[in-house]
């Protein structure tokens, strides 16, 4: 079985160096594939001197669906594992145990792994990390929609790998996603009889210390993402039920961690979170140049002329 890994990069330079270096320590072969999006930084420059070959395309081309399609296009593995920039290999089995965890069976269309805090990580960043990344493998299929809600379909492209054969014929990435372009095929495949393995011994680091208002973005932009596609909440659950656990266990969290200044903190974000996921659901309300200010990826955001004009 061959395996392709996809590397999406934007100004990577704090990373890529550090990215390469774990992947080159590797227990299994696999051809690499690196998507570049102009970067601005010193990205291209850290890649020639390394001899690492990219495809480079226009910043406002990039999308989180279409631009791991064209990806895929250049691979040539039977499973194509896709890493983000920031998604740095815990140990040198990182690949090869989550190759081993898609291969296990055929009906698993989608394997993601463990994602661990940072060292620098916040206290609410690494309970974000637990919470979605547990110490235990599991499968999860369509029998399991009743138990788990929303987070059946859950994984992350972050981290995961994909059964091309299976990803192809659930008809790959959606070609204009905002976010959630994983969530998307991972229900899809759920729906469609398959299953999605979390393998907990799959890890990379992988982290970030959001700011408020980057937290408040970020949510706006899961909102539309819901909007857009409201039968992915129509199939399994709706995401605000799985907003009320996560709180109140990040609350148990930070008492557990003596951390309970905290709290004050986390009912902020947590006000701020779904007042951007609301302003999500209700985006075609909102003008374009608004939406472009309140989002994190102010690319989506093009007025009518450029879309037309790009068409």
């Amino acid at each position: 079985m061959t395996v392709s890994v996809v590397i999406l990069t934007y100004n990577a330079e704090r990373h890529i160096s550090d990215l390469l270096d774990r992947l080159a320590k590797q227990t299994i072969s696999f051809d690499l594939v690196i998507i570049d999006s102009s970067s601005k930084d010193r990205t291209t420059e850290i890649l020639k001197e390394r001899k690492v070959e990219y495809i480079s395309i226009p910043q406002s081309q990039f999308n989180h669906g279409s631009t791991r399609n064209l990806a895929l296009d250049y691979t040539r593995g039977d499973i194509v594992v896709y890493l983000t920039q920031d998604a740095l290999p815990d140990d040198e089995k990182t690949i090869e145990n989550i190759v081993q965890a898609i291969a296990q069976s055929e009906k698993i269309a989608i394997a993601y792994g463990k994602q661990l805090p940072y060292p620098d990580s916040t206290t609410i960043s690494s309970f974000a990390r637990s919470a979605n990344y547990p110490d235990t493998s599991r499968e999860k299929n369509k029998s399991m929609i009743p138990q788990l809600g929303i987070k059946t379909c859950h994984c992350s492209n972050s981290f995961a790998a994909y059964r091309v054969s299976i990803l192809k014929e659930l008809g790959s990435f959606p070609v204009h996603c905002i976010m959630c372009e994983d969530v998307f095929v991972g229900a899809r495949a759920i729906l469609a009889g398959y299953s999605i393995y979390y393998s907990a011994e799959s890890r990379v680091l992988h982290s970030h210390n959001y700011t408020l208002a980057e937290e408040f973005k970020r949510y706006f932009d899961v909102g539309v993402f819901y909007n857009g596609e409201s039968w992915i909440l129509d199939n399994f659950s709706r995401a605000e039920g799985e907003g009320v656990k996560f709180i109140i266990n990040e609350m148990k969290y930070v008492v557990r961690q003596g951390k309970m200044y905290l709290i004050p903190e986390i009912i902020l974000r947590t006000f701020g979170k779904y007042l951007g996921y609301l302003l999500g659901k209700y985006e075609k309300r909102l003008s374009t140049s608004f939406k472009r200010k309140i989002s994190m990826h102010k690319y989506f955001w093009k007025e009518p002329e450029q879309i037309k004009t790009q068409a």
